[in-house]
């Protein structure tokens, strides 16, 4: 009977949403306690199931194609978490926006596609969860009621064609030399040497590309989650491309065994460097104040992609961390960003000004997640980052030089090169918005109301409490790690 409790992430909130739609008549107090303890249920159980996991009290459920392993319910827990705060806020948002019952029906949708892509490892229900996860964010993009949220949103399915391609190809591969598509129960041996080293390439840019991988994550991403209302941009950016990052590690770690998997770990990793500095560059150049964090997605993913490209343990436990911080300081923003627009009405960093005194909270919290990002110590990016650099060494890549008593690989300089070019870009936004002088006429600006105010600021304290106390989540995190490890035969 366990075994069918791993389609509750992929289920309930499909159900849920389907719950939601059909009581948008009823009573709007109703609406907004159903929609919220909804999601609060569904984390709570994510969270319970992942500590029996852990606890050694269960063993992986699994029904078909789906598998609530650790990995799985981690993103499950996740992506609940963040949807509980998204949802929050997006119910004051919506007075201004007009969010009806089919956002919140969709956003629920997508909430189980996420789920579900990160929970089996049949090559072809990932791609299906995989791209309705992609239908239902797309449509939710469209709620930004702009010209341009139509082109991004054109331009995200149209990235997805050339995505469904790359994995119907190696699924045809697959199968044709192995007789299935669950990559747990393939025989690698009946792949030829050129299969071997193909399929986990068409894997990576198949499912890597909606995580944000470079060339094709450069066209899309920004688009999209600029374009997009902030509560999705928030969901996108901090939850739907970590999604996709565990279905492209399910899909390639098993073609980790092969004896050129060293070229695969040069590959993965090399890509997240060229993320890293690609990303951080174009966010230097915006003055769009959505489209720099989207093009810090893109810089913050190569941190991930290094972290698992590495394949070992402290790396892996290092991307996973980051997956968890990025999703806590990116979404802060990006819901800052929607209450500077509530407030201001501009996204361009030039056109704002002077609101330190105006919107003190919203000034710290955006300070609080900026420094995070930039990985200053004592925040949970610093912690995270290091691990990164830290499995590089344990990867056996060369020590360039040591600096108090710290080895620095050609990953960790990569690594602490682009967290200064951060620190500016994000400064550098910090002082523009709230310490520049003030745009246009005097304005009656001020915080936003306290339930979207709420969700910015549980985040941002979550960035300082995880850098203090890092104990909270390492244990599980680690026993995530050796899970994920032991794909690839570690």
């Amino acid at each position: 009977m366990l075994d069918y409790y791993a389609l509750v992430p992929v289920l309930l909130p499909v159900a849920g949403g389907l719950l939601i739609y059909l009581a948008r008549g009823l009573s709007e107090r109703f609406q907004r306690s159903l929609i919220v303890c909804f999601m609060a249920l569904l984390f709570a159980m994510n969270l319970a199931y992942l500590i029996a996991l852990q606890g050694g009290m269960i063993s992986p459920a699994a029904a078909g194609a789906i598998v609530l392993d650790a990995s799985g319910a981690f993103i499950s827990c996740l992506v609940a978490f963040l949807g509980v705060l998204v949802l929050v806020y997006s119910l004051i948002y919506r007075r201004n926006n007009h969010f009806d019952a089919t956002y919140f029906s969709l956003y629920f949708v997508l909430t189980g596609t996420m789920c579900g892509m990160a929970c089996t490892y049949n090559v072809l229900v990932m791609l299906v969860l995989f791209e309705a996860a992609t239908v239902a964010s797309a449509v939710l993009i469209l709620f930004g009621r702009t010209k341009k949220a139509i082109r991004a949103t054109y331009i995200y399915l149209a990235i997805s064609i050339v995505e469904v391609l790359l994995v119907i190809y190696g699924s045809f591969i697959l199968y044709g030399s192995t007789g299935t598509l669950d990559l747990r129960l393939m025989d690698i041996s009946r792949l030829s040497g050129g299969d071997t080293f193909l399929l986990p390439l068409l894997f990576l840019f198949g499912f890597g590309t909606k995580a944000g991988l470079l060339p094709l994550g450069i066209i899309w991403l920004p688009s999209a989650h600029s374009d997009a209302p902030p509560p999705i941009s928030a969901t996108m950016s901090g939850i739907l491309i970590k999604a996709s990052v565990i279905a492209m590690v399910k899909a390639m770690y098993p073609f980790f065994l092969i004896s050129g998997a060293s070229t695969l770990v040069l590959i993965v990793a090399g890509l997240g460097v060229l993320n890293m500095f690609v990303g951080v560059i174009m966010a230097l150049l915006s003055t769009d104040l959505k489209r720099l964090l989207a093009y810090h997605s893109i810089s913050q993913m190569g941190y991930i992609f290094i972290g698992f490209g590495l394949a070992v343990p402290l790396g892996i436990y290092g991307g996973l961390f980051h997956i968890m911080n990025h999703m806590l300081f990116k979404g802060c923003l990006f819901l800052i960003t929607g209450a500077l627009i509530l407030r201001v009405n501009t996204r361009q960093i030039y056109k704002m000004g002077g609101l330190l005194t105006k919107m003190p909270v919203t000034a710290i919290c955006f300070l609080v997640a900026s420094l995070a990002m930039s990985g200053l110590p004592f925040l949970n990016g610093f912690l995270s980052k290091e691990a990164i650099y830290e499995g590089s060494i344990q990867a056996g890549f060369p020590i360039l030089f040591t600096m108090a008593g710290q080895g620095f690989t050609i990953f960790s300089i990569c690594g602490w090169a682009t967290s200064i070019l951060t620190f500016i870009c994000l400064m550098h936004a910090f002082i523009a918005i709230f310490l520049g002088k003030p745009k246009g006429e005097p304005r009656d600006v001020q915080d936003p109301p306290v339930y979207m105010m709420l969700p910015i600021v549980v985040m941002a304290s979550l960035c300082v409490i995880i850098g203090l106390f890092p104990g909270l989540v390492s244990g599980l995190l680690q026993y995530i790690a050796e899970t994920i490890f032991l794909m690839k035969g570690g």
